[in-house]
């Protein structure tokens, strides 16, 4: 089924900066890149530069996702990774390493994929009633379906 053509404008804020980039046509992910050199200690976290402004559709949100690689590879993962349509700064992804070797970030290295996702913003509705569960869960929590 063929979708309506979403544009994601960028601006290059430094020089070194890259173009968000799909591996292939199917790719979800656009690849985000470093624009400098930085390491990445033991079981720490950089906040490492993109030098990118994006214009995200307004009915999605960005989300920076880990880049499968590097997590199997090098124990490197993605936080915080929401970008709101109304951001409008350098997009900075933070990594966190959780492995016991120091990883190097080099200027031009694939850091992490960019996914446009839909999203709904609905309208808040405070209540004082008890909420209506649908049949399932109810209230049980973690581990609840026995998995």
């Amino acid at each position: 089924m063929e979708q309506p053509q979403a544009k994601l404008k960028f601006r290059k804020l430094d020089p070194l900066a890259r173009a968000p980039a799909r591996a292939t046509p199917l790719s979800a992910g656009a690849d985000l890149h470093s624009v400098e050199d930085i390491m990445i200690p033991p079981y720490g976290k950089q906040l490492v530069k993109t030098g990118l402004q994006l214009q995200i559709p307004s009915y999605c949100y960005g989300r920076i996702a880990p880049r499968s690689g590097m997590a199997w590879n090098h124990h490197i993962d993605v936080g915080a990774g929401v970008i709101d349509p109304d951001y409008s700064g350098e997009v900075k992804v933070l990594l966190f390493n959780h492995g016991k070797n120091g990883y190097m970030v080099k200027q031009g290295d694939r850091i992490a994929q960019l996914i446009c996702e839909m999203v709904i913003h609905p309208i808040m509705e405070e209540i004082d009633e008890q909420l209506e569960h649908k049949e399932g869960r109810g209230a049980h929590g973690f581990g609840s379906t026995g998995r």
